[in-house]
């Protein structure tokens, strides 16, 4: 398995955000506006988590501000229509919802009026392994997984499930300990932090092709451990199949979101400097390139942490929390949307889901099939820096059918070199510092809270927005 394939395979097993234990039953319910005294915050960034929060502390009464450095709303949750033909779009950001694992997103779904499709893009995938073309019946093939390499145990295994859930053959054992997930620590793995999960697939009979597969070598196995338990205590599979996406694209919550706030969001407002003490924040920026001012009694930052650290914060964070800020990590990628004329894959009867081994283009699958048109949106994820016409030429040769795919042209976003927004998910936490980070990357510092998709216990995307959102909006209407 390459390194691109292995990081992909923990990028797509990662699992959503906050849920009911740490925040109580009432994380679920809309509230009714605040009968406590109108506060004055800040709303740092306005990507989905600071205009999630900013519309909960609105509902709330409170008067709320939400400055973004950049000229659009979203953040990472970004539709392209630019440069597209006969209304079709692509999601640059954001990929798909879950359900069950994404309650809180659907709740503003349902609240905002906002519609879900199905997203078939994970259903008969095809896996380029070693370099030859998969389908899932293959990957079922006792035959098949012998000459793969794996032994007799895992081909048992992989025979009665998919193949992404071999994890699930040598975790499953360790997982009934954990009953809080938002409490990795003190069910009797702590030690396990030190440990790399790699050690205990070995422990469990792995075979060199199982290991090569699963990899986590690097990877603390009490955090491992913790992700899997978090997803059964929330009844998600390793890697959910049937997945959702918005009509007309991602970005349509956050737009929602930004049109109930309406002049609240002020854009072009770069933060320069944090002033904080017991009686308020200070905040100053710019706003189209002249300097402002403004105080809040509360801020809410939902600038992910690689563009907050730019800007000065006075006085600073305690060192456990300065230790977060500085060493929290991201996972980022290029978006690819491919703009073709037909479903060419069709005439070639296979699936165009299809993860490829390639370090440049990783994976493609279709997307806004709503919209009424010959033409489709092949949507595309890679590495960043590939110009759009390398992806498009690695996307024909490696294509597997005998139809040539007739790409009319290709755009691109390169998260990896974006000012605003260039992170992705965050990455699991180094071996042995788990309890460096956790709880601490989710607490307040005095009058400064902390929302986005780092902030919960762990990352799956929009879903840990609003759920990091939502907690830091109530806990701030209960101070």
């Amino acid at each position: 398995m390459t390194s691109n394939s292995r990081r992909n395979f923990i990028r797509n097993t990662a699992v959503a955000g906050v849920g009911t234990s740490l925040m109580g039953p009432q994380v679920f319910t809309s509230p009714l506006p605040s009968s406590r005294a109108v506060k004055k915050i800040i709303v740092a960034g306005g990507g989905i988590a600071g205009l999630c929060a900013g519309y909960e502390l609105m509902k709330r009464g409170h008067d709320v501000t939400v400055l973004e450095a950049s000229g659009r709303h979203g953040g990472h949750v970004f539709t392209a229509r630019d440069g597209l033909s006969d209304g079709l779009y692509g999601d640059y950001g954001a990929e798909h919802i879950t359900r069950p694992g994404y309650e809180r997103y659907w709740q503003y779904l349902n609240e905002l009026g906002v519609e879900a499709l199905p997203y078939p893009r994970r259903k008969n995938l095809l896996r380029q392994i070693d370099g030859k073309f998969y389908t899932e019946e293959m990957l079922s093939d006792r035959s098949v997984l012998t000459k793969m390499g794996f032994n007799l145990t895992e081909v048992d295994y992989l025979s009665k499930h998919p193949y992404w859930d071999l994890v699930s053959l040598y975790n499953k054992p360790y997982l009934d300990k954990f009953t809080d997930e938002y409490q990795p620590f003190g069910v009797g793995y702590d030690n396990m932090d030190n440990t790399p999960i790699a050690d205990i697939y070995k422990k469990g009979g792995a075979s060199a092709k199982a290991l090569d597969l699963l990899g986590g070598a690097n990877t603390s196995a009490l955090f491992e451990l913790w992700r899997s338990a978090i997803l059964k205590l929330r009844g998600v599979s390793q890697f959910p199949v049937d997945v959702f996406r918005l009509k007309g694209g991602n970005q349509s919550l956050p737009t929602a979101f930004a049109k109930k706030l309406g002049d609240r969001v002020q854009l072009n407002c770069p933060i320069q400097s944090i002033q904080h003490d017991k009686a308020g924040v200070r905040v100053k920026f710019k706003w189209m390139g002249e300097p402002q001012e403004l105080s809040a009694d509360y801020l809410v930052n939902a600038i992910p942490p690689p563009a907050f650290r730019k800007i000065i914060v006075t006085p600073g964070f305690s060192p456990e929390k300065q230790f977060v800020l500085d060493n929290v990590q991201y996972d980022s990628y290029q978006r690819f949307v491919f703009q073709c004329s037909s479903k060419f894959w069709e005439k070639d009867k296979i699936s165009i889901n299809i993860e490829f081994d390639s370090p440049d283009l990783w994976s493609v699958w279709q997307s806004a099939d709503e919209i009424d048109t010959h033409r489709v949106i092949v949507l595309g994820t890679g590495a960043g820096g590939i110009t759009p016409q390398r992806a498009m030429a690695v996307f024909k040769e490696n294509y597997p059918g005998a139809t040539k795919p007739t790409v009319e042209q290709v755009v691109s976003k390169d998260w990896t070199k974006d000012g605003f927004a260039p992170t992705c998910e965050r990455v699991h936490f180094p071996m042995g510092q788990l309890h460096k980070f956790w709880p601490e990357i989710m607490k307040p510092s005095g009058r400064i809270y902390f929302a986005g998709a780092s902030t919960d216990n762990l990352n799956w995307g929009m879903e840990a927005s609003t759920r990091s959102a939502y907690r830091a909006a109530d806990e701030i209407d209960k101070a």
